[in-house]
């Protein structure tokens, strides 16, 4: 019998999209905390953390759907730590199998290494 020499090549993405999406999690999850612990700090964010919330607040609203033009309230710092656990909880809860959620990972795993 001979053995099959196929190789199936999504196999390679599965293993990239998965090792990305398992460290993303761990990373979001101490995001969740240390954005969390600021909130509670009333820290304020810099110029670099508004431009950070925003991206973030775009990616969740692409996430789930939402119309361009959302009201959020609270503080800002109020606001980042809410958007981090609303994008953490979707991604638990929605894995992504597609090259976009590929991206989507990268992307906020570059994020939260800022």
């Amino acid at each position: 019998m001979k053995p099959n020499t196929e190789l199936n090549t999504m196999m390679f993405f599965d293993d990239a999209l998965e090792g990305e999406r398992t460290q993303l999690l761990t990373e979001l999850a101490d995001a969740v905390s240390e954005t969390r612990t600021a909130a509670d700090q009333a820290a304020e964010l810099n110029e670099d953390g508004e431009a950070g919330l925003l991206r973030l607040t775009e990616i969740w609203c692409a996430m789930n759907g939402v119309p361009a033009i959302v009201i959020f309230e609270g503080g800002q710092s109020e606001l980042l730590a809410n958007v981090v656990a609303q994008i953490y909880a979707h991604l638990l809860q929605h894995p992504s199998r597609d090259p976009v959620g590929l991206a989507v990972y990268v992307e906020l795993r570059y994020m939260t290494a800022s």
